[in-house]
């Protein structure tokens, strides 16, 4: 009896091997992600923006502040902000998310000033980005932030 159940198993294993091995020839190979990159030389990632370089921001107040951005490249752009203030600044910064847009095209980006509390002038600096797979051009923005009372 013990003869015949080594013989049963030694059968079950062979028939697996067999079941994995056409699983394999059978199953999709996996293949790792193809990064793309582009000679940033060929394409033209520049934009032009306005915005205003001296902002209120009421005391204990949210306040927001666009910057309107054309693309003047000849790609579609990742527009990207990312916005610090000075160290002695008496609130915090938020910005918007990034946000494509296509050629010749005009959009907008935006950052707020969250609840100042001390009146006065503080400096932030914005960093307005535009991306392209692997190439990215960058302007840098002096804002000066004067924080007033809230009923003014």
């Amino acid at each position: 009896m013990k003869g015949f159940r080594n013989y049963l198993l030694l059968a079950l294993l062979i028939v697996l091997l067999i079941a994995f091995i056409a699983a394999g020839k059978t199953s999709p190979a996996y293949k790792a992600p193809v990064t793309q990159t582009v000679n940033c030389g060929s394409i033209s990632l520049s934009f032009v923006y306005s915005t205003n370089t001296n902002v209120k921001a009421p005391e204990g107040t949210n306040t927001f502040f666009n910057m309107d951005v054309n693309n003047t490249g000849n790609v579609t752009e990742d527009i990207g902000l990312a916005v610090t203030p000075s160290a002695n600044a008496p609130f915090s910064v938020r910005v918007a998310n990034s946000t494509e847009l296509n050629i010749s095209k005009e959009g907008f980006t935006s950052f707020g000033v969250y609840s100042p509390s001390k009146l006065g002038n503080y400096s932030v600096v914005a960093n307005l980005s535009a991306s392209y797979l692997n190439c990215v051009n960058y302007k840098i923005i002096p804002i000066n932030v004067t924080v007033v009372n809230a009923t003014s």
